[in-house]
């Protein structure tokens, strides 16, 4: 390794034109994408997409665009495929563009994509998955609560953004600091990633890579089942969505760098036939790593009931007075995990099995004098989690505008709230949401009108609000922790009183 922070994709040996020169000449065509760094929030605000589907705002995202597979039209926005003939009747319609042009693309079952390049500088965690992007709207459903988009050219689709299978992570993946997923560093270090439907172009792929010089010790599958997507190029097959997400870098200005440069950091190439395969060879559907341990909170923090009681009655007494009322907000589970929202139809919002997803019900501000406590159980106290975060959401974009890593910025936060040198304080946190910055531990929400970022990096009163909570990576599991393993987080919101506004 170089002894630069941060070292760049670059073919100093050759490796990667090695690699696609037997590609081509083993019957393959090499198109090359592209790794985006993707500020969610700009686009809502440009009005470019139309949610930013519970977007993490401590954590940034890229996510991958493909030019258009052989014999495909172009999308708005793309160059057209090698050797494309416009007027071919037989060309596959295009692409739909959600986020980016490109960014929404469909594979035949015999193609692969390719990332080489190097992984994120230190931080907390940063993963890569693919996704069910958009799926054909079914015989006679009614979606009118659904993301929509289509037309009697490509076909009328629906969102619905469920993982394909667990996430390659800094917890296992396969880099050449961390071989074969041995333990080390997987961070600043050269990986490859090969997303496939098929174990026949798999196969193919990482023979040319062993060609190319390339070690099998750092080679990465991100399976797509078929079973669960309807691959191919026609009108009505789904659409595929590729994301990168890195949490909380040990030094933020070189993770900045990295991650607003990502494009630089991956070489991304589409890999076709130019004879279809005869013969399919599909990947199964990706066993899940199993969530549930012996180990819940419930059994790790003792007195919990007690002690949670306690602290809601100390967080009311802090802050409640004549002028407000206060609001206890109820914690539900907020999105099914991939496989269940693609058989229940839904959006599962780019959900990650790395995480427990959990958000408040909604709630509005009524005035600058509102605010809402966020307190609970510090989860990586408890082992149930290296990282626990809680944002603050506009319901009609699911737009995360502010946040906080409570188990991080706000460690043993609560100890305050309970007799002096009392043990188990370690195990809670508590921290507060509001306008105003006072001496508080303070979260600051930014409104949306006037915002100078744009309209969707804020949320203004009388506006449909929640709160979301992310708990990352049981240390046990190295998958977000079960649903009933951990004690969820909690939500108080004080609003004042009409009369005293």
């Amino acid at each position: 390794m170089s002894n630069s922070p941060l070292n760049e994709a670059k073919d100093n040996n050759g490796n990667i034109n090695s690699f696609i020169s037997t590609l081509w000449n083993r019957g393959f065509i090499v198109q090359e994408g592209k790794l985006n760094y993707v500020d969610i929030l700009k686009l809502a605000s440009e009005g470019k997409v139309p949610s930013c589907f519970g977007n993490n705002t401590n954590a940034p995202y890229a996510i991958l665009t493909l030019p258009p597979a052989p014999n495909q039209d172009p999308s708005e926005g793309q160059k057209p495929p090698k050797d494309y003939d416009p007027d071919n009747p037989n060309n596959y319609p295009a692409n739909i563009n959600v986020i980016l042009p490109g960014a929404t693309f469909k594979l035949r079952p015999d193609e692969a994509i390719v990332l080489i390049g190097r992984t994120p500088p230190p931080a907390y965690y940063f993963s890569f998955r693919s996704y069910l992007g958009l799926t054909e709207n079914k015989f006679e459903k009614d979606y009118s609560d659904a993301i929509t988009t289509g037309n009697d050219y490509t076909g009328f689709y629906h969102m619905i953004f469920a993982s394909l299978g667990d996430s390659l992570s800094n917890a296992g993946i396969w880099t050449a600091n961390t071989p074969q997923g041995s333990d080390g560093s997987p961070f600043n270090s050269s990986t490859i990633i090969i997303s496939s439907a098929d174990k026949g172009v798999n196969q193919q792929v990482r023979d040319a890579l062993g060609v190319a010089g390339y070690s099998s010790q750092i080679m990465n599958d991100d399976n797509i089942p078929m079973e669960l997507v309807n691959m191919g190029l026609e009108k009505g097959k789904d659409t595929l969505l590729f994301v990168m997400r890195a949490q909380l870098w040990a030094q933020e200005s070189i993770g900045d760098a990295y991650i607003k440069n990502v494009h630089k950091f991956f070489k991304v190439l589409r890999i076709t036939p130019k004879i279809p395969f005869a013969n399919q060879n599909p990947w199964p559907i990706p066993t899940l790593k199993i969530r549930e341990t012996d180990t819940t909170e419930y059994k790790v923090v003792p007195n919990v009931v007690d002690d949670l009681d306690h602290l809601r009655e100390e967080i009311i007494k802090k802050y409640s007075s004549p002028q407000y009322k206060h609001i206890d907000l109820a914690t539900d589970k907020w999105s099914l995990e991939g496989y269940q929202a693609i058989l229940q139809d839904v959006n599962a919002l780019g959900d990650n099995s790395d995480a427990l997803y959990l958000k408040t019900n909604n709630f509005q501000l009524a005035s600058d004098d509102d605010f809402v406590i966020i307190y609970g159980i510090n989860h990586e106290q408890t082992g149930k989690a290296i990282l626990g975060q809680a944002s603050f959401y506009g319901a009609e974009l699911d737009n995360g505008v502010v946040g906080a890593f409570n188990t991080v910025e706000f460690s043993n936060s609560a100890a305050e709230l309970f007799p002096d040198g009392y043990e188990n304080a370690k195990y809670y946190y508590v921290f507060k949401m509001a306008r105003k910055i006072v001496k508080d531990s303070i979260v600051a929400i930014p409104y949306s009108t006037g915002n100078p970022l744009g309209s969707a990096y804020g949320v203004d009163n009388n506006e449909d609000a929640f709160i979301g909570f992310r708990t990352y990576q049981d240390k046990e599991t190295k998958v977000g922790p079960d649903l009933y393993d951990i004690i969820w987080d909690k939500a108080i919101l004080f609003t004042k009183k009409k009369k005293f506004k």
